[in-house]
């Protein structure tokens, strides 16, 4: 009988250990990891759905000694946050298949309190290494790129004249105009940035999340071609992920406004609370103006929608302005204010802590935002320039 020895047993035991663990990994992920402050308490994985804005539980487990293990299965990359109970301490990184290792530290965290808004208070984590994940670690690479931190100063200046400014309003729409000069050099440089590694890496998630993060910032300026052509460009795992997919649901939505094509149709409540619906109006050239009481250049522009309603009304021209407001008080008070002589409907919020329908359905991220359709219900004009409305009007109305 052949005879093995102790160390020989122990060798076979961690190499039948980690063959099991290797295969789980293959399989699925198996997270690994410490946290100091936190020698006792829960671990929680959340995953966070930008569209309704409610995040779910992926996988939970106990933390003991400070360490803690997780395990299961997860289809593509996701980003993910973890939190540890108590204290609420968090933070984010990329889970995926395989072996992860996380090591926390609480000391610095950055504490925050929001419980008399209703939620809750807690901690983000300063200081949290991630080992195992390649797509973490190509976002924190582009994350941390020279080239997104040269922005910084500037910002930081613009915040120092943002505060100074205060009740002033054309001061503070000043400096609002100037960061967003600054943050469309920011995005014109990561969009390129973005572009590179696509290029390099069609297939990786963190490719796919790097533009899903960036959309959600300029969704209501990127042109139709610019969103299409960057999805058309990714492959395998990340056109499998939950970030294209998402994306690819607003560029189906994103054709469906766009020049050419029949404006979706929707019916809203009118001040005496009767409805209205988009296609009775069909007949006449139609401006939809996105407004709301609280939206100070919406309402500096009604004077000038005014003279053009009064140039142009008994030739065709009507508008149906569409108000953001979630208080229908402050609508119609508005309204009085204003005496604008169209037709007025207030937009739903069907879903709570979401932006409203018909502001969602026609993809307006900003106010005010101006789409003009023909005698049919086409859109001939989709922006938020007051100019480019005006003058497809004088176009339109030059005979």
């Amino acid at each position: 009988m052949k005879k093995y020895t102790l160390s020989y047993l122990m060798v076979l035991v961690f190499a039948c250990a980690f063959s099991e663990a290797k295969a789980q990994a293959t399989d699925g992920y198996i997270l690994t990891g410490t946290i100091k402050g936190v020698r006792s308490g829960k671990v929680k994985i959340t995953l966070a759905n930008e569209e309704d804005r409610i995040s779910k539980t992926l996988d939970s487990g106990r933390v003991t000694n400070g360490k803690f293990v997780l395990k299961g299965k997860i289809a593509t990359p996701v980003m993910v946050s973890i939190l540890f109970v108590p204290g609420n301490f968090s933070s984010q990184f990329f889970l995926e298949k395989g072996a992860i290792n996380v090591i926390a530290d609480t000391t610095g965290s950055q504490h925050y309190d929001y419980t008399k808004y209703g939620y809750d208070k807690g901690a983000v984590l300063k200081k949290l290494s991630v080992t195992g994940s390649k797509t973490f670690n190509d976002w924190q690479k582009y994350q941390n790129d020279p080239g997104q931190k040269q922005f910084d100063p500037a910002f930081a200046q613009l915040q120092k004249a943002f505060k100074a400014a205060g009740d002033n309003v054309d001061a503070e729409y000043r400096v609002r105009d100037q960061m967003d000069s600054v943050n469309k050099l920011k995005q014109a440089w990561q969009k390129k940035k973005i572009d590179e590694y696509v290029a390099s890496n069609p297939n990786s998630v963190a490719g796919t999340y790097m533009f899903f993060d960036l959309y959600r910032f300029v969704s209501g300026t990127m042109p139709y071609p610019v969103l299409d052509s960057m999805l058309n460009k990714f492959t395998g795992e990340a056109k499998a992920s939950v970030y294209y997919e998402s994306l690819s649901r607003s560029r189906t939505k994103l054709a469906a406004v766009q020049v050419g094509q029949v404006a979706p149709d929707f019916t809203l409540l009118k001040p005496d609370s009767s409805s209205l619906a988009l296609s009775s109006l069909r007949g006449k050239y139609i401006l939809i103006d996105f407004w709301a009481s609280w939206c100070h250049p919406c309402r500096q522009a009604i004077p000038h929608w005014k003279e053009l309603y009064g140039k142009y009304h008994d030739k065709g021209f009507d508008i149906l302005s569409v108000s953001d407001d979630n208080k229908w008080g402050a609508w119609t008070k508005a309204m009085d204010d204003e005496k604008m002589p169209w037709n007025q409907v207030i937009d739903r919020f069907s879903r709570k802590n979401m932006p409203a329908d018909v502001g969602s359905l026609y993809m307006t991220t900003f106010i005010p935002f101006y789409v003009l359709l023909d005698k049919e219900g086409k859109i001939l004009a989709y922006t938020g320039d007051e100019a480019k409305i005006e003058s497809k009007l004088n176009e339109l109305f030059k005979n």
